[in-house]
């Protein structure tokens, strides 16, 4: 006997607030990706190499272990993605400063004005957008991001 079908709940339809949330929330995931592929294509780069690179501008200095954890992929296939972000000049591995023994992967500064050239519209945008609202509906909007980045964490088994 099968295990039975788990209910769905209906996000397809609707007009409560909730709904209209959850729908900008598929849109938004939706354009991300879009804007992340163009992007990594602009910086001659895949869109899984665009992912490891913001997690290790993200948090400075991290081993490929970790690296491996936070994109939920094999070590073997990290290593090759940060082989070529390396290659193009995009990371450096170093020897950490608190275990020499440890070789961590950081930002190499010299493509990051590439990058923000790159960003720099997206962001002023978006700090339009947000320049009108006040602190409490910031820490809203910013609470639920927090919450929706977490639960999209647990569904994909990465461990940022």
């Amino acid at each position: 006997m099968s295990d039975p079908v788990p209910k769905v709940p209906e996000i397809n339809s609707g007009e409560t607030s909730m709904w209209r949330v959850l729908d900008r929330y598929r849109e938004l995931e939706l354009q991300l990706a879009i804007f992340g592929q163009h992007l990594s294509a602009r910086l001659g780069m895949r869109p899984i190499d665009l992912q490891c690179f913001n997690l290790v501008h993200r948090h400075d200095a991290v081993t490929t272990g970790e690296l491996a954890r936070m994109l939920a992929l094999p070590p073997a296939t990290t290593t090759g993605i940060i082989d070529r972000l390396v290659q193009q000049g995009w990371v450096v591995r170093e020897r950490s400063e608190t275990d020499r023994r440890t070789v961590v992967v950081r930002v190499a500064p010299t493509r990051l004005p590439e990058l923000f050239s790159q960003l720099a519209p997206l962001g002023e945008e978006l700090g339009a957008g947000l320049s009108g609202l006040d602190d409490a509906t910031l820490e809203t909007i910013a609470g639920f991001l927090d919450h929706a980045a977490e639960a999209t964490r647990r569904a994909t088994g990465s461990q940022e």
